[in-house]
């Protein structure tokens, strides 16, 4: 009779196998039923709100930055080094069509357009009235081909000649003209002296931007070069990639291609760094939501393990009695605790997938009256989330880390545990 107790305990030890603490987690889970489905729920709720948020965070960045960059920058833009900094005729970019060449070789791009930037006077055809203009000369074929603003002509028509102007709305108000008046444009050529230009208005353009509506007139990129004395000389190439994805290997690329002392290749992010910011801002802001949700959860998931452990103290202090080693016992409740991990994640990550993969196809409309708010911002009027690794991963590995943290605490209390108190528990 003596030998009863150890053989029984060296029975329960030698039983005591990883598989079967799987199994005896896994019927735990269903001694509280409510309990569980309740953790489990909010380990769902927890993981389904903050992979939705950051697939639609993730997806109205994606939208932002090709709604700015298709606008009138593009991707990347090529321009002089002394051009970046002060914007003068004279920071030009020598032999132009080289250069372009060289751009459309290179894997990756999929449009360029050379552009050519100077500042002048507008004036009316009678002299009356003025104003300041930004001069873009522009070749309208690759222009459409790598950015869309020309698009927004609501008004008239695109450039076809050479003699041939398309403005801004607010300018052309200003100048008190209107399609088909002319006007003149004065200012300085690269050698220093006087440029005139007459043009004549063919387009008018609305983009909902004031500053460029009211200081933006493009005209054919040969008449400008030939009026400020340029010659096979542009200031800026706008680029438009293949893949925004990938656009760091076709940067890399076109470095490689392009060695010249009078070039530097910009990313966006160095062309728009407000909107770099203003995502990196929202970045950081979504982060500390999605942190705080989830340490909400995990509060809860360690309440519903503390009142595991206290419940099941008489439970615990038999197993002891019977000689299951304190680790063992311990790492049944983790088991419990992946076991309920699993089940929340099985349901976030389902309805999450679900709801996203429907909304990737459809988007999400902000509405009319968003549309113009939005468009200042660089918004699209319909966001599309984004089914990203980091969006669908990121969560429900937090989770993971923080359910078994939330059961390790609690269960640490096992250890310490007499065997006769533990008995003698309520």
């Amino acid at each position: 009779m003596s030998d009863a107790p150890a053989g029984v305990a060296r029975n329960v030890r030698a039983r005591a196998t990883p598989m079967l603490a799987m199994r005896i987690g896994w019927r735990n889970l269903w001694r509280n039923a409510r309990r569980t489905w309740l953790t489990a729920g909010g380990i769902a709720f927890a993981i389904l709100l903050v992979v939705f948020s950051m697939a639609l965070q993730f997806g109205s960045y994606a939208g932002m930055t090709e709604n700015a960059t298709s606008l009138l920058t593009g991707h990347l833009q090529i321009q002089n080094p002394a051009y970046v900094n002060d914007q003068r005729v004279e920071h030009t970019i020598a032999d132009a069509t080289i250069v372009r060449r060289q751009i459309e070789a290179t894997p990756g791009v999929l449009a360029v357009a050379p552009r050519v930037e100077i500042f002048a006077l507008a004036l009316d055809a009678e002299g009356e009235r003025s104003s300041g203009v930004q001069i873009m000369g522009v070749d309208v074929a690759a222009e459409l081909s790598t950015v869309r603003f020309l698009k927004m002509v609501k008004q008239g028509r695109v450039l076809q000649s050479a003699d041939e102007a398309v403005i801004g709305a607010t300018l052309a108000r200003n100048l008190g003209l209107d399609v088909g008046d002319e006007l003149l444009l004065l200012g300085s050529a690269k050698q220093g002296g006087m440029a005139a230009l007459a043009l004549r208005v063919v387009g008018l353009f609305e983009s909902g931007m004031a500053e460029l509506d009211r200081g933006l007139l493009f005209a054919e990129l040969e008449a400008v070069q030939n009026a400020f004395e340029l010659g096979d000389e542009v200031h800026t190439f706008a680029i438009k990639v293949v893949d925004l994805e990938s656009i760091d290997t076709t940067l890399g690329m076109l470095r490689r291609e392009i060695v010249r002392d009078d070039v530097v290749i910009r990313h966006w992010e160095e062309v728009l760094p407000e909107l770099q910011q203003a995502i990196e801002l929202d970045r950081v802001s979504g982060q500390f939501l999605y942190w705080m949700i989830m340490i909400l959860v995990v509060f809860s998931v360690v309440n519903s393990f503390i009142m595991t452990v206290f419940e099941r103290t008489r439970e615990f202090g038999m197993l002891l009695a019977l000689g299951t080693r304190p680790a063992g016992i311990v790492a049944l409740v983790l088991w419990e605790a992946l076991f309920m991990w699993m089940l929340g994640a099985l349901i976030g990550l389902s309805l999450a997938t679900g709801l996203l993969w429907w909304l990737a196809d459809v988007g999400i409309y902000l509405g009319a009256a968003m549309e113009e708010f939005s468009a200042q911002f660089y918004m699209p009027s319909r966001i599309y989330p984004a089914l990203t690794a980091g969006a669908m991963l990121t969560a429900p590995l937090v989770m993971l880390i923080g359910t078994l943290l939330a059961a390790l605490v609690p269960a640490l209390r096992i250890p310490l545990m007499q065997p006769v108190e533990a008995l003698r528990a309520e």
